[in-house]
């Protein structure tokens, strides 16, 4: 029971982080309106083409496109500071070549950070069927 209910709710904070229910309210706002318009004009027809013209919105339309264009806005501001920050890093920064190491650098690197040891067991090893 736990299990499931996390699940949906996993699902469905994925489902706003990507901007879906913008989705789903824009086409329950389509599918009304073709309801609403095909009823009110007699023809399906001319109900799909007034709710695909963008010229006769309802309510929910409108709702949507303002919801977006704020989210747009939100999304705008909050990655401004985050551009200015890099560029001042990287202003910051003084460049850097990446030379990829020698052997030599490598075995050198290896004295400087590893204590030094002998790799030999400390005594040979147990000699098999001497019985």
């Amino acid at each position: 029971m736990f299990r499931q209910l996390a699940r949906s709710l996993l699902v469905a904070a994925l489902m706003f982080s990507i901007g879906l229910h913008w989705v789903v309210l824009q086409s329950a706002a389509w599918a009304g309106m073709i309801v609403s318009y095909s009823v009110r004009e007699g023809s399906l027809v001319t109900g799909l083409s007034q709710t695909f013209d963008a010229e006769h919105p309802c309510a929910l339309c409108d709702a949507v496109a303002f919801g977006m264009k704020q989210e747009k806005k939100d999304s705008r501001q909050k990655q401004e500071p985050q551009k200015k920050l890099l560029l001042a890093i990287v202003i910051l920064e003084r460049p850097f070549i990446a030379v990829p190491p020698s052997q030599n650098s490598k075995v050198e690197m290896m004295k400087m950070f590893a204590p030094e040891r002998d790799l030999r067991p400390p005594f040979p090893p147990p000699r098999r069927g001497v019985a």
